[in-house]
């Protein structure tokens, strides 16, 4: 059945799928195809620890934050070769689906809800993750992204709130920026604990789920939270 008009806005890395190890293989890969290609340059591999505290960011400020030293050429440069590695190795399925997402996003879909993208990750990277696990077909255009020149995540959501019927929304994410982009619009937070900060990003926080099938049960407590308090 039909939700009239209740849009989930979904983050995707960390919520709904963990690139994990990957992240520094595309990395590594790249870093041998820059120093080719830009022979003047040294720089080194930072450790998983510091690419996963640079995640749920655009990737410009991913690249500032890991290679400070860089000039803004070079971080575009590396920026777009670890994109395009980053590709290869999620069509060839070598990340992983949050658990659960395989039951829980059909699932959304049945119950009516319209699900949104709102991911600072480049168009290529997130495009790549719903072709090769099938789940484009769950969310619904417009398709928005940072480069469209929304800068952030919270103009991301912003501008589906501008374009689409009026309505409730909802953020779903795992990290600050996904908890600034609700609060930046005014609107209702699912935290989700099991992403790559855990709960210490959004601990505090009203809506928490610790799996995701936890989470129609959440939108459901929000919309009847929402009831009551209307």
């Amino acid at each position: 059945m039909k939700q009239k008009n209740i849009y989930l806005a979904f983050d995707i890395d960390g919520t709904i799928f963990d690139a994990g190890e990957i992240l520094l293989t595309a990395i590594e890969q790249g870093s041998d195809k820059l120093k080719a290609l830009r022979p003047d340059v040294n720089i080194s591999t930072p450790t998983m620890r510091q690419i996963t505290a640079t995640l749920g960011y655009p990737l410009p400020e991913i690249f500032s934050m890991l290679y400070p030293e860089l000039d803004a050429e070079g971080r575009r440069l590396y920026a777009e070769i670890w994109t395009e590695n980053l590709v290869h190795l999620i069509l060839a399925r070598e990340g992983i689906l949050i658990d659960c997402a395989d039951r829980v996003m059909p699932q959304l879909y049945a119950e009516g809800y319209t699900m949104l993208v709102a991911s600072n990750g480049a168009r290529e990277y997130v495009e790549a993750v719903l072709a090769a696990y099938d789940i484009k077909k769950y969310f619904s255009e417009p398709f928005l992204y940072a480069a469209d020149g929304y800068g952030t995540k919270s103009g991301i959501v912003k501008e589906y709130i501008r374009a689409l019927e009026p309505g409730t929304f909802i953020m779903i994410g795992d990290r600050i920026t996904d908890l600034d982009a609700a609060r930046d619009n005014s609107i209702p937070f699912i935290g989700c604990a099991f992403g790559h900060a855990g709960i210490e990003e959004i601990g505090g926080e009203k809506y928490i789920v610790h799996s995701l099938d936890e989470l129609p049960g959440m939108v459901k407590q929000i919309l009847r939270d929402l009831h009551e308090a209307g």
